[in-house]
């Protein structure tokens, strides 16, 4: 009798997770694995700013799920939108079709978490699919463009301030890259570089926080060297189309604000009827299975999963290096479940560390159990990790 194992969401949990089921049970005809996205392809999240900053093509980031997973053969790709988990049926159900499992992974990934903040989804860019990077990147050179040639010099002045929320992975990364593309900007539309002003804004007194003191002094050095304003301790209360309005501070006239304040998970998950956490994340137990149905054999890995080791206070980051070792873990349990066998492998956070591109010159590493490394090294790490 055939054994269902339906994996939804082709993010970095999903995709490892399916690599691993289909090694793990290639020899086994009866056991056939269904990924399920809403997309055909995968896409390095992670390096979206980089398509939004021109300095490398969609197709660099991009993979074609097929072309991941030809040689396969118990792995089958389907495009579709999940709307529902029918946990006591044990079904997924979806736009075009539904999916019946033994073995359940959610793995959908995250979306933006704008905390409520007015105007954010009207008037703010997110980088959190390829989708927005282009139109990010399509939004910059337009403003650019039309600003250059702006005689009224206040709106003149807005249109070339670009203003980044957020100083983690996504903001502090994005900095840099507006840092080299600002050069390339100013070239092609005939400005000085110095009129094109940068603006990070962090609610927190703090900034790059998931970095040691050390590290992100000498990252906030960097950024400064580079002629970027940075406001802590600022919180944005409102976007609106041509200014950004800050609590207790002046507004910021800008046409350009980039949202990278958080993560929550995927707003599809919130109809499952399972417990959430903070951030919306789905509280699983220690073998990563969503609390309230281990016995339907449903596990949560990546940015859905309210991850956390025994004993510790809090769920590990929502980084693709925690997605992945969730979805070792989860692969494992699944594989256990299907034998029935319920061997289940404990999670346990197996941080190795960060790495931090400011551009393509300059990184920041915080790795092998705190060893600093900065500078062109850094940046190589940070390549390698990608390649990897």
């Amino acid at each position: 009798m055939t054994k269902n194992i339906v994996v939804v969401g082709a993010g970095f949990a999903g995709v490892y997770a399916t690599k691993r089921l289909a090694k793990h049970f290639k020899s086994n005809a009866d056991v056939q694995i269904t990924l399920i996205d809403r997309h055909s392809y995968f896409t390095y999240l992670t390096r979206l700013h980089e398509v939004a900053t021109e300095r490398v093509a969609p197709s660099s980031v991009e993979c074609d799920l097929q072309r991941i997973f030809h040689k396969q053969k118990n792995v089958q790709i389907v495009t579709d939108n999940i709307s529902e988990v029918d946990k006591e049926n044990k079904k997924v159900i979806g736009e075009n079709g539904t999916y019946p499992f033994d073995s359940l992974l959610i793995s959908m990934g995250g979306e933006p978490n704008d905390f409520g903040t007015p105007g954010v989804k009207e008037n703010g860019f997110t980088l959190w699919s390829m989708e927005d990077a282009l139109q990010l990147k399509e939004h910059i050179r337009e403003i650019i463009a039309r600003g250059a040639v702006e005689r009224d010099p206040e709106k003149r002045k807005a249109m070339l301030t670009l203003v980044v929320c957020g100083s983690g992975f996504t903001g502090a990364e994005t900095i840099g890259e507006l840092i080299d593309y600002r050069k390339v900007l100013a070239k092609d539309y005939k400005l000085d570089p110095s009129e094109i002003k940068i603006i990070l804004v962090e609610a927190a007194p703090t900034i790059i926080n998931m970095l040691d003191r050390t590290n992100a002094a000498h990252a906030e050095a960097y950024i400064k060297k580079n002629n970027i304003e940075i406001r802590k301790s600022s919180m944005i209360t409102s976007v609106n189309p041509d200014s950004v309005d800050i609590k207790d501070q002046d507004s910021i006239a800008t046409n350009t604000l980039i949202w990278t304040a958080g993560v929550k998970t995927n707003h599809t998950a919130d109809s499952f009827g399972i417990d959430a956490g903070r951030g919306g994340r789905l509280v699983t137990n220690q073998y990563l299975q969503a609390k309230g149905f281990e016995d339907k054999s449903i596990y949560v890995a990546g940015d859905d999963a309210n991850a956390t080791e025994q004993g510790a206070e809090r769920a590990v980051p929502q980084t693709a290096q925690e997605a992945e070792n969730e979805a070792i873990v989860s692969a494992e349990n699944i594989a256990a479940d299907i034998e029935g066998n319920q061997n289940y492998t404990e999670f346990k956070d197996k941080n190795m560390g960060f790495t931090v591109s400011f551009g393509a010159y300059y990184g920041i590493a915080q790795v092998f159990g705190g060893k600093r490394v900065r500078g062109w090294l850094a940046t190589i790490m940070k390549h390698g990790t990608n390649l990897l």
